[in-house]
């Protein structure tokens, strides 16, 4: 029968190792690695039994992991069972949603994995009970239905045997064969009640005197005990046993750097001496998974606190934006009244949101709407497009793309500051759909269009100063005010 193979994926070597020793016990071949490229990059050369998943881990994460692998058709149909820290009702749903089977948390039970295994059909068959005994015990009676009331064994022919004094020994000769000859008949007469004595005299003084059990119920409780006390014994090893390895390589993994040489092993003698040591490892472990309990909590408490006061940054900035472009609209409907009113505005500047196509996307539709106002009045003459970029303030991602950081992030700790589109066209960066309205445009109108990238020195409102206090969040709203494209046009004279 070939071998059932389970794949676990974690980041954590201590929860892999504690995993994969539970596995192998149900007789599975485990195979272990750490991140969800590794095992997507596994699965094209192996097909597990069974994934047992992590969800948060560098890179891909698991909920991630397991959309990959449902979306291929050569992978689907392996089950996945997520492996991880996370718990309730809310979490159970959504992994069942990407494709998951279930949960299995962290804090592991050997009986968590027996009811996942057994719902997956994996566990192999357990060891025989007393259902496996013969049915008659040892001599073959029947043991199924109703019990049965056996005869009462016939009474001792005598009440109380008189012992036989042993015949004395004597070191050598032939006096010494004659004494034990002598003493071999008195000790054959009294064979037949030899087992009544042994069985009275293994009663306790204080023992009631109770009838004696037939030989065949005898055995077959006999049989009970003692398979309760191998399975009893059994399973209190598998505890400590498997306690005693889950703290061991906790323990090991969290003090390898504080210890400068490993302490030798202590052989075991025995589970009863590894008790104490066992309590105290427990309470030491107790203690440190406490401390990183409350470390994961203030850290979770503080990713909240700054993702809150990001979404207010970031509301404030297109509150920012909105203000800049009513104030550039009223500059240039006040421009307009000063020169009397009577020619059109004659300039329009639209800002280009982070990352974006200066000369795509909204401010498309709007240079077509104006180029084909200007041609329809017949205007003769030229229209510029400048396009400038904003000088932002960058980090790096995952995926090794520029981005914006925390609005609370110092300046001091931007690792980029430019655009993302530095790298364009000198002639400004365009999509396909502008590039062609322009040719159409250049071939029916009766004006020319220019089309020039700006310096990011051409600021419409200044950076301001660097300091040890400015933000990231203060120089990116300027920076998002600067990044633009202004549009100007000249009749011809």
């Amino acid at each position: 029968m070939t071998a059932r193979r389970a794949l676990v994926v974690d980041d954590s070597r201590s929860a892999r190792a504690f995993l994969t020793r539970i596995l192998e016990r149900y007789e599975l071949q485990v195979d272990a690695v750490e991140t969800a490229e590794q095992a997507i990059e596994y699965l094209t050369r192996a097909r597990p039994d069974v994934i047992f998943m992590d969800h948060l881990m560098p890179g891909m994460d698991g909920f991630q992991a397991v959309q990959a692998i449902k979306a291929n058709p050569l992978t689907a149909t392996i089950p996945i069972m997520m492996y991880t820290s996370q718990e309730g009702e809310l979490y159970l749903s959504q992994a069942r949603a990407l494709g998951a089977i279930g949960v299995l948390p962290k804090q592991i039970k050997p009986a968590d994995v027996s009811k996942a295994l057994e719902q997956l059909n994996l566990r192999p068959e357990g060891r025989p009970d007393l259902e496996s005994l013969p049915p008659g015990g040892v001599d073959g009676s029947s043991l199924s239905g109703t019990w049965t009331q056996l005869p009462e064994p016939p009474p001792p022919r005598f009440e109380a045997p008189a012992r036989t004094e042993p015949a004395p020994r004597v070191a050598s000769g032939a006096a010494g064969v004659r004494a034990e000859s002598a003493a071999r008949p008195a000790a054959a007469s009294e064979g037949t009640m030899r087992p009544a004595v042994d069985r009275f005299e293994r009663r306790s003084p204080d023992r009631p005197d109770l009838p004696v059990l037939p030989p065949q119920l005898r055995t077959i409780l006999e049989a009970m005990l003692a398979h309760h006390g191998r399975e009893l014994r059994r399973f209190v090893v598998d505890n400590l046993e498997t306690q005693a390895d889950r703290i061991l390589g906790d323990m090991k993994l969290l003090l390898q750097d504080a210890v400068p040489e490993p302490l030798p092993e202590t052989p075991r003698s025995g589970a009863g001496r590894a008790v104490p040591w066992l309590a105290a490892a427990a309470l030491i472990a107790a203690a440190v998974f406490g401390l990183l309990w409350w470390q994961r909590t203030s850290e979770s408490s503080a990713l909240a606190a700054r993702l809150a006061h990001s979404q207010q940054q970031l509301a404030d900035t297109q509150q920012s934006l909105q203000a800049l472009q009513a104030s550039d609209a009223k500059a240039a409907a006040a421009r307009a009244a000063q020169a009397g009113g009577a020619d059109p505005p004659t300039s329009m500047i639209q800002t280009v949101p982070f990352g974006e196509l200066p000369l795509g996307g909204a401010r498309l539709e709007s240079v077509s709407q104006l180029l084909a106002r200007l041609n329809m009045q017949g205007f003769r003459g030229v229209v510029q497009i400048r396009s400038i970029p904003g000088r932002y303030c960058m980090v790096g991602s995952p995926g090794g793309q520029a981005a914006l950081p925390s609005g609370s992030l110092p300046y001091a700790k931007c690792e980029q500051i430019g655009n993302p589109r530095d790298d364009e066209d000198a002639a400004g960066p365009q999509s396909i759909a502008f590039a062609n309205m322009i040719a159409t445009v250049r071939a029916k109108a009766k004006f020319d269009v220019q089309i020039s990238a700006g310096s990011p020195d051409e600021v419409a409102i200044p950076y301001p100063a660097i300091t040890d206090t400015l933000t990231a969040g203060e120089w990116n709203r300027v920076a998002a005010a600067n990044n633009r494209v202004e549009l100007r046009w000249q009749a011809s004279r």
